[in-house]
């Protein structure tokens, strides 16, 4: 794009530069702000820098926030700043003024308006080399021009500084130090104002034919005395709003939170809603729900009766006797009997773990891409106020991270939640089975249990909710700055941003430390009630040993010496498919949402050779932009013949 320039752009100058880069980001700006690659040369720039973009870029912050940009706040100077940027009359009709939160990307604000605020924010900086990438494109002719007069020329606010301007307008050139051609990447021609048109080149017969053509139409659509009137107009609007803004400064605290666009993140509270996990089994198909798990408990009720069979062979009157031959009939008909039970239960495992695994693979799939597909419809459907209140990390944090755990976590944690909920239910069914006494101290050492695990599943799962909240800043900040990176880098400012973004890291990671913990408070708890069993178990063996076989109490003391890791594993993956499920929740939230209506009503369908004429009748029509705001347009009446070309004025008019 750029090819050998050379240029030195002296302290305190006004530089324009012009040509057919000016539609797009100037070579010379983007080669200065270290935007593209270097093939030779070098760019050496001195002291703060400060950078108006083409394309405005908003923080999703209020506006005062913006034109601060970290800065302290100067009032006198902030007042003058807005005054100069033409931002009062604007600050009047903005519901909390200059503490009005501004959406992303500046949603509620005008090109024009968003300009300007970035325009201010590069004035307030007090830097001292200003980049403007054609910042007056933006605005009508007559605030541009009161824009130049006050910030950028010989007597405005940025007298003094070095400002670089790329521009198309130029009827600004008159009024700059020095101006710079690039054509094709070359600078053609460079010079004064004056030299330029000395020189007879190309770009001076350009500048008197776009000149001639400018005062021709100057002269019919400006009567002479009007540039009088409508200076004297601006002069006395400019005070009007000035005047309404102060006498909003007191108020605007209060309509600050009466107006906010960004609400905050909703999180439930409490325990998840039976609603929440039925949705994730419609999902899956209640059928197959149900049949995931009658195949699981088939399979755990094959491995215990494989167990206790082990018992009963090992503790088997034939097979003990010394005095029967290893190969009699009756020792090898027995032998075989357990063998052939012992075999088809095992082979009834394989085929039902096989069945379960791949009934649920194929349905949790099915589930996590109807919830997406479900969801996604909703977004695609879901009014315009919805995108203007929700930042866009939120529904990324609900398409990346939520579906995300939907599709690898949730199934797994079922999967093991399932596998542990079998195994200790299957440890007191054996233990009760070999001393039935046991069953004893299954309601105190049950109650001790319950009462642990919903202390514990209510605080997991709470974190888990404010994880996923706290998760969605950082993309919102992430996404931010990837669109201002630029301008950032230009205002030096990378280290502020990559410090908060380590900041909403470090909040994000306070729930994550706070959740292993409590995983360990959890550990210690259960470990404890898994020794009392293992010691009831075994005082429960020796006091009933004249009536229970060796080999049952072996089977009861290993299968109660299992019970502790089963027991807390089955907490903890309960309390894991609770915090799974609320990403199911927070899908589920979304899915919810309200939607715009059908886009094709077929129980009102209008002919087929409609329409024969494109008109539009317009009566007695009010709208707003969302709930809870003042209307925007109040019975609006209006009749557009067919063929007609009506043009509509924005909400900022002239502005």
């Amino acid at each position: 794009m750029c090819s050998d320039i050379n240029v030195e752009i002296e302290q305190g100058s006004l530089v324009a530069v012009v040509g057919q880069v000016g539609a797009g980001k100037s070579s010379l700006i983007s080669a200065m702000l270290g935007e593209m690659i270097k093939v030779k040369g070098y760019v050496n720039v001195r002291d703060k820098t400060s950078y108006v973009s083409q394309q405005a870029w908003i923080q999703n912050a209020t506006l005062q926030e913006n034109i601060l940009f970290d800065q302290e706040m100067d009032r006198e100077r902030y007042d003058k700043i807005l005054e100069a940027c033409a931002l009062n009359p604007d600050l009047a009709i903005l519901p909390a003024g200059d503490l009005t939160e501004i959406g992303e990307k500046g949603i509620n604000l005008s090109g024009g308006q968003k300009q300007r605020v970035s325009l201010a924010r590069a004035v307030y900086f007090n830097a001292d080399i200003c980049f403007l990438d054609d910042p007056l494109s933006a605005v009508d002719s007559h605030v541009g021009k009161h824009i130049f007069e006050e910030v950028v020329g010989d007597k405005g606010l940025l007298s003094g500084k070095t400002r670089i301007l790329v521009t198309h307008g130029v009827q600004w050139l008159p009024h700059v130090d020095k101006i710079i051609v690039l054509t094709n990447g070359e600078i053609s021609e460079m010079g004064t104002y004056d030299e330029l048109m000395d020189h007879n080149g190309p770009f001076a017969d350009y500048l008197r034919t776009y000149l001639n053509v400018n005062d021709d139409s100057d002269e019919e659509e400006d009567p002479e005395g009007s540039h009088a009137a409508k200076s004297k107009k601006k002069k006395e609007a400019v005070k009007r709003a000035v005047s309404q803004v102060e006498a909003k400064d007191d108020k605007a605290e209060e309509t600050v939170d009466k107006n906010k666009l960004i609400e905050e993140e909703n999180v439930e509270v409490g325990q998840v809603k039976l609603g929440v996990f039925m949705q994730y089994a419609r999902s899956v198909g209640l059928g197959w729900s149900i049949l995931i798990i009658v195949l699981y408990g088939l399979y755990a009720a094959c491995v215990v009766a494989a167990n206790i069979l082990l018992s009963k062979w090992t503790d088997d009157d034939i097979l003990s006797n010394r005095s029967l031959p290893g190969n009699s009939s009756v020792y090898r008909e027995q032998n075989d009997f357990y063998l052939g039970i012992y075999g088809g239960l095992g082979m009834g495992q394989v085929v039902l773990i096989l069945l379960f695994t791949v009934v649920s693979v194929v349905r949790s799939v099915k589930a996590s891409r109807k919830l997406h597909s479900d969801m996604l419809m909703t977004i695609l459907r879901s009014p315009m106020s919805f995108f203007d209140t929700t930042p866009i990390g939120r529904i990324v944090n609900r398409f990346s991270g939520d579906i995300d755990t939907i599709d690898n976590e949730l199934p797994m944690t079922f999967e093991m939640w399932l596998d542990c909920f079998f195994i200790v239910f299957s440890t007191l069914i054996v233990i009760s089975y070999s001393t039935p006494i046991f069953l004893s101290v299954i309601l105190p050492l049950g109650i001790m249990y319950f009462l642990i695990q919903r202390f514990y599943i209510a605080t997991s799962r709470q974190l888990k909710r404010l994880d996923s909240k706290t998760r969605s800043p950082i993309y919102n900040h992430f996404s931010e700055s990837l669109t201002g990176a630029s301008v950032i880098r230009a205002f030096k400012v990378s280290n502020r941003f990559i410090r908060e973004s380590e900041e909403r890291v470090d909040v994000n990671h306070q729930y994550l430390y706070s959740n292993l913990s409590s995983n360990r408070w959890l550990g210690f708890r259960l470990e404890l009630v898994g020794n009392l069993i293992v010691l009831a178990a075994a005082i429960f063996a020796v006091v009933s040993r004249e009536n229970i076989s060796g080999a049952l109490v072996g089977l009861s003391i290993s299968y109660a010496l299992e019970v502790t890791g089963n027991l807390t594993w089955f907490v903890r993956m309960t309390s894991d498919l609770e915090m799974m499920v609320v990403s199911v929740e927070r899908v589920k939230e979304y899915i919810e949402k309200p939607v715009e209506a059908e886009l094709i009503n077929y129980n009102n369908r209008p002919w087929p050779g409609w329409p024969e004429l494109g008109g539009m009748c317009v009566q007695n029509y009010s709208t707003r932009y969302r709930e809870g705001l003042d209307l925007v347009l109040k019975s609006v009446n209006a009749a557009i013949k067919p063929g007609e070309k009506v043009g509509i004025v924005g909400r900022t008019g002239g502005r």
